[in-house]
């Protein structure tokens, strides 16, 4: 059976660097990953197809045409289609993560809220969902029973959590 576990920790913590050493972890021990992961580069957010490794920008620059206003962010639409994709032909896989569910798709259902689909058609061993802590129990109510499992990261523990998940997934292998 699938297993989904939600990441969370307060913003910076290193939730995108744990997914992150935790996918060359499993990728080490062929298994196949997929997912996305979101990252800051160049002051910009980007949003990263973990199975090709392509990049594109999230947050839209002053001269785009289309966006999506969440907050103070302005989202690029179609890379959020884009993103939205490729989480959606991610599975089937070993592991699945999905970096983040935020505002956007737990509060407005926008954004690559098919994640949540994503979620409860199985399709992977072990998913990482990295939810915001302030997010955590609303997005649990759209996500699959698996979903109970909450991992939070911490300066104390942020180290040591790749090689845990490591062996939650090696336990659903």
């Amino acid at each position: 059976m699938a297993r989904v576990v939600v990441l969370t920790g307060e913003r910076g913590i290193g939730k995108t660097t744990i997914c992150g050493e935790t996918v060359a972890l499993a990728r080490a021990r062929g298994y196949e990953c997929g997912g996305i992961l979101t990252r800051t580069h160049d002051a910009h957010r980007q949003v990263e197809d973990v199975r090709s490794g392509e990049v594109r920008r999230l947050t839209a620059g002053p001269d785009a045409e289309s966006v999506v206003v969440q907050g103070r962010f302005r989202f690029d639409r179609s890379t959020l289609h884009w993103a939205s994709v490729v989480v959606a032909r991610s599975v089937p896989c070993d592991l699945l993560v999905i970096d983040e569910i935020g505002p956007l798709e737990v509060e407005r259902d926008r954004g690559w809220a098919a994640a949540f689909d994503v979620l409860h058609g199985g399709g992977f061993r072990l998913a990482i969902a990295v939810i915001r802590p302030e997010l955590v129990t609303p997005a649990q109510l759209r996500l699959p029973v698996s979903a109970r499992a909450v991992v939070t990261a911490t300066r104390e523990n942020r180290d040591r959590l790749p090689a845990v998940l490591m062996e939650m997934l090696e336990r659903q292998a």
